[in-house]
């Protein structure tokens, strides 16, 4: 287990140090481990997906780095985390009263645990984004340093300022892009933006649905991606009619939102829903979508649940999470968004597996990490950093953690450190994985 060192004596160039014990897990079992109760189908599309590149790998492997945290050092200074932090799980969104924000956008491994371990999965992250890119050493240097300065220097800010006002601060795109002196990611931002805001209920409805042989508006089959309910063996669906199954989920997710969200839903029906991969490390998982309409025909709404597994931090975390993963996961995201869908809750199914519930589109957006020259990936680097120290001053002290970060340069150096061998080391696990496939001990492609 993690060991806290003491903030009087927090030795930096030791929180900054990896070297893989000897008893390091194995990281393909740690994958086959995880993959026991997805969906066999599905599970060759997580690998094909994780066989891109050694940063594809990195965000399918958050389980194989949280045990290496949690086996290392720590500050002890604790804060939601959110506990697969790089730089692909930030972006754009829409705010409930529809602004374009950014901020961190994936928290199924949220939990409270050292600041760090979020830092360290993001620092390293940058290298290996900029690894992608094929730039020199001294720039992946540069990304992962820029990005560690940039989150201690917004969190020696945030020191100095009341939580109430903490709480209330946000990254509005619109003003952030305009200010944005780099010209190509200024042009970048502002075209992922555009697309951002066009991602909405109606979009998803043109791209994800089609009228049935009634004239009903339904999902699109897609299989093996897209799959819906009604077309599901019953042995994929608990024994039970689809329908049946996902109303006793529904009610569940209802229960879970405020009064106001409640009377909202009311004037929808659940009119289809469908099994859906998403993303990469959650490829197999029961995540699924589902399409409500209204009385009025522009009246479309389709909601995204995905099934909630233990986070992977979670065995080294020293404070217990809620006993539903749904809510950990909707509660964490909560605290550290300055503003959160207003759809999100949670759900358990039939079978006893829970869910979250939130919108599959509102505005949402991200960067295109291989359209960045070494220049745009510095300064997104920069802004990730910013947005992560306002999301942890959020729920911890952030007084301690700029004291310990107000080392400056030797607390720079100590992340970049850890960015630069902890890249080394994924690459290496990457390797294994390679292998593992080619040896066919794991399956890539499409099975039916």
């Amino acid at each position: 287990m993690s060991q806290a060192l003491s903030t009087t004596t927090l030795n930096l160039n030791l929180l900054g140090d990896w070297q893989p014990p000897a008893d390091r897990r194995d990281p393909i079992a740690v994958l086959e481990q995880q993959e026991i109760d997805r969906l066999p189908w599905l599970v060759p599309v997580r690998h094909s997906r994780m066989a891109q590149n050694a940063f594809a790998f990195y965000r399918g492997t958050p389980a194989v780095m949280a045990h290496d945290l949690g086996h290392a050092p720590s500050s002890g200074l604790e804060v939601q985390l959110c506990g697969d932090c790089h730089l692909a799980n930030f972006g754009f969104y829409g705010s409930p009263e529809w602004h374009l924000l950014f901020d961190i956008n994936d928290f199924d491994e949220t939990v409270r645990g050292p600041f760090e371990w979020d830092l360290k999965r993001l620092v390293a992250s940058a290298v290996l984004a900029a690894r992608a890119l094929k730039l020199p050493a001294e720039q992946q240097r540069r990304a992962a340093r820029r990005t560690a300065r940039s989150y201690r220097h917004a969190m020696c800010a945030l020191a100095a300022q009341p939580l109430q006002q903490i709480w209330a601060q946000r990254i509005d795109m619109e003003a952030f892009v305009a200010e944005v002196g780099h010209e190509p990611l200024r042009r970048h931002l502002e075209k992922v933006s555009a697309k951002a805001k066009a991602r909405t209920n109606s979009e998803a409805a043109g791209k994800l649905c089609e009228f049935g042989p009634d004239g009903a508006l339904q999902l699109r089959h897609d299989p093996p991606l897209i799959w819906r309910h009604a077309l599901l063996d019953r042995h994929w669906t608990a024994d039970m009619h689809w329908r049946e199954l996902v109303d006793e989920m529904l009610l569940k997710y209802m229960a879970s939102l405020p009064a106001e969200l409640q009377h909202l839903m009311h004037h929808f029906r659940l009119a289809d829903a469908a099994l859906k991969a998403v993303g990469i490390g959650s490829v197999g998982t029961r995540c699924a979508i589902g399409l409500f309409v209204g009385h009025h025909p522009d009246e479309v709404l389709i909601l995204q649940s995905k099934q909630a597994e233990t986070s992977v931090l979670g065995p080294y975390a020293s404070s217990p999470p809620p006993p539903h993963h749904g809510q950990r996961v909707v509660e964490g995201q909560r605290l550290m968004q300055t503003a959160s869908d207003p759809f999100l809750g949670w759900s358990t199914g039939a079978n006893g597996r829970q869910h979250y519930w939130r919108q599959l589109r509102n505005w949402k957006g991200a960067v295109e990490l291989g359209a960045l020259d070494a220049k745009g990936l510095e300064l997104y680097g920069e802004l990730c950093g910013k947005v992560l120290a306002k999301a942890h001053a959020r729920s911890g002290d952030a007084r301690a953690i700029a004291h310990v970060a107000g080392e400056g340069k030797v607390f720079d150096r100590a992340m970049e450190n850890y960015a630069l061998a902890y890249a080394d080391q994924s690459e290496r696990d990457y390797r294994i994985f390679l292998q593992a496939i080619q040896e066919g001990r794991l399956q890539t492609g499409l099975i039916f």
